[in-house]
C-alpha cells in the first residue's frame, strides 16, 4: 500500500483523526472501536456513522496520547480513551473557551494550554499528580480553577495567567514562590496591583492569597494559625479537631 491509497477521516464517535484505506467501504477506529462508513468524494449519501470532514473537534493521537488538538470548536470534551495530554497539545489556540478533561487523563504535559487566551473554564481530572511548567501560562481569561486533591505539586510558572482565585481540594498541594530565576507557580495580588490571585479557597473558607502564599501549601499556613491542617477546623480542649477528629500535633 502506498500513502495515496489512504484518506484522512475523523471518527464520529471519539473524534480521533484516522487514516483509512480508500478501497474499503468501512473502517474501524483504533481508539474506540467504532465502525465508520467511508464516504468517497463522488458519493452524496451521508450516514450517522460516516466519517465527517476535517472540521470541528479533531484529536491527533498516538494511541491514547493526545498529541495535538487540530479542531476549531470553542467548547471541548476530551475523549475518555485519552490518558495523557502531550506537551503543547493546545498551545497557542486562541479559540477554545472551555475544556473538560476526563478522569482517564493521568498526565498533562508542559505548556499544554499555554497561550490559550480565550480559555475561561477548565475541568481538571482527579488523577493527575502535577501541574507542570507553563501548563496554563498566559491564559488571560482563566479567572478561577479548582485543583483536585490528587495534585501533589504545582510547578514553577504553571499558572501565571489571569487567575483571581484558586480552589484547593487538598491542603497538602504545594506550590512554588517566585525567585531570582523563574516565575512562581501562580502570581498573587499585591497592594499596588489588581492582577494576580486574591483568594485561595479550601473547604468552603476563603483565605487571603497574600497571607497563605509564602507557606507553599495550605496545611502549613493552617498549622501556623493553630488550626487543623487537614480541614482548617479548630482544636478542642482535648487536642482533637472539632470537625474531623484529627489529633493536634505536639
Amino acid at each position: 500500500m502506498e500513502l495515496n491509497d489512504y484518506i484522512q477521516i475523523v471518527c464520529p464517535k471519539c473524534k480521533a483523526l484516522l487514516f483509512a484505506e480508500k478501497r474499503l467501504e468501512s473502517w474501524y477506529c483504533g481508539h474506540c472501536g467504532e465502525k465508520i462508513d467511508i464516504i468517497n468524494d463522488d458519493e452524496e449519501k451521508v450516514t450517522e456513522k460516516a466519517a465527517p470532514v476535517l472540521t470541528g473537534d479533531i484529536f491527533l493521537c498516538n494511541k491514547d496520547i493526545l498529541v495535538k488538538y487540530a479542531g476549531h470548536d470553542e467548547d471541548i470534551d476530551i475523549p475518555e480513551y485519552i490518558t495523557k495530554i502531550d506537551s503543547g497539545a493546545f498551545k497557542g489556540n486562541t479559540g477554545i473557551k472551555t475544556v473538560n478533561i476526563p478522569d482517564t487523563v493521568t498526565e498533562i504535559g508542559d505548556s499544554a494550554f499555554e497561550g490559550c487566551d480565550s480559555l475561561s473554564n477548565v475541568r481538571l481530572p482527579n488523577k493527575i499528580k502535577n501541574i507542570k511548567y507553563k501548563t496554563f501560562a498566559d491564559c488571560g481569561s482563566l479567572k478561577s480553577i479548582t485543583i483536585p486533591a490528587s495534585v501533589e505539586q504545582i510547578m514553577y510558572n504553571a499558572m501565571c495567567c489571569g487567575l483571581k482565585e484558586i480552589v484547593f481540594e487538598s491542603s497538602y498541594t504545594t506550590w512554588e514562590p517566585e525567585n531570582d530565576y523563574t516565575n512562581p507557580s501562580f502570581e498573587i495580588s499585591r497592594k499596588a496591583s489588581e492582577n494576580g490571585v486574591k483568594s485561595i479557597y479550601f473547604k468552603g473558607t476563603a483565605y487571603e492569597a497574600s497571607d497563605v502564599y509564602r507557606f507553599k501549601c495550605i496545611s502549613a499556613y493552617l498549622k501556623s494559625q493553630g488550626l487543623c491542617p487537614n480541614c482548617g477546623g479548630k482544636f478542642g480542649m482535648f487536642g482533637k479537631c472539632k470537625l474531623c477528629g484529627t489529633k493536634k500535633e505536639q
